[in-house]
C-alpha cells in the first residue's frame, strides 16, 4: 500500500530524469501491458529516427518516418530482449535477482529520455536535412550550422544521460547499486570488443 501511494504522482515521461530508480521500479511492479505497448512504439520510433543520423537520404522524410515507425518498435523489441537476457545472466555474477520480465521493462524505461528527443529529429530532418543527413562525399558534421551544433549538443547530453539511466536502470531492476549496474552494460561490451578484435587479427593474419 505505501509503494503504491509513493507512485500514485510518478509521471515515468518526466521523473525519469530526475528520479530514474523510482520510475524504473514503478514501471517493473505497476505499469500494464498497455503502458510497455506504449514505451515499445516511442522508444522504437525514436530509435528509428535516430539511426537515419549521418546517413545517405534513401527515401524522402515523409517515407523515413513511416519506417521508423513501422520497424523501430520491432528493432527495440529484438535489442531489448537480447539485452535483458545478457544483463541477466551477467548480473547474476554480482548476485542481481531481476527477473527476465523486470529486465526487459528496466531496459526499456531507461530509453525514455531517448523518446523526448522525437520532436527535435523530426524539426532537424524537415528544416535542416542538409546537415541531418550525410551527403554523398561528405565527412559527418561538416558545415554544421549554429542551430545545427545546438540540435547535435541536445542529442550528445541526451545521449549521455539515457546511458546512466541505462545503469541505474539495470541496477534497480537487479537491486544493486548503479556502479554494478554500469558493470553489468560494461562487461558484455568489453568482451564483444575483444571477440571482433579477435576475429580481425585472425583474419588479417591468414590474408597476409
Amino acid at each position: 500500500m505505501n509503494k503504491t501511494k509513493s507512485y500514485e504522482n510518478i509521471n515515468p515521461f518526466t521523473a525519469i530524469w530526475t528520479r530514474p530508480r523510482a520510475v524504473v521500479r514503478h514501471v517493473i511492479e505497476e505499469k500494464t501491458s498497455g503502458f510497455i505497448f506504449l514505451l515499445i512504439v516511442l522508444a522504437g520510433f525514436a530509435g528509428g529516427l535516430l539511426s537515419s543520423l549521418d546517413s545517405e537520404q534513401l527515401l524522402p522524410v515523409p517515407g523515413l518516418i513511416l519506417l521508423s515507425l513501422f520497424f523501430g518498435p520491432i528493432g527495440v523489441v529484438v535489442s531489448t530482449v537480447i539485452g535483458a537476457g545478457i544483463y541477466l545472466v551477467v548480473g547474476k555474477m554480482f548476485k542481481g535477482e531481476a527477473s527476465f520480465s523486470e529486465m526487459f521493462r528496466a531496459i526499456l524505461t531507461g530509453q525514455i529520455p531517448q523518446i523526448w528527443l522525437i520532436p527535435v529529429i523530426l524539426l532537424w530532418m524537415l528544416f535542416l536535412p542538409e546537415t541531418y543527413f550525410l551527403q554523398p562525399g561528405e565527412l559527418p558534421f561538416a558545415d554544421a550550422d549554429l542551430l545545427s551544433l545546438g540540435f547535435f549538443i541536445i542529442l550528445g547530453i541526451v545521449s549521455i544521460w539515457t546511458f546512466v539511466i541505462q545503469c541505474k536502470a539495470v541496477g534497480e531492476a537487479h537491486r544493486l547499486s548503479a556502479w554494478k549496474g554500469f558493470f553489468i552494460i560494461l562487461i558484455p561490451i568489453v568482451l564483444i570488443i575483444i571477440a571482433i578484435s579477435a576475429i580481425i587479427a585472425v583474419i588479417a593474419t591468414a590474408v597476409l
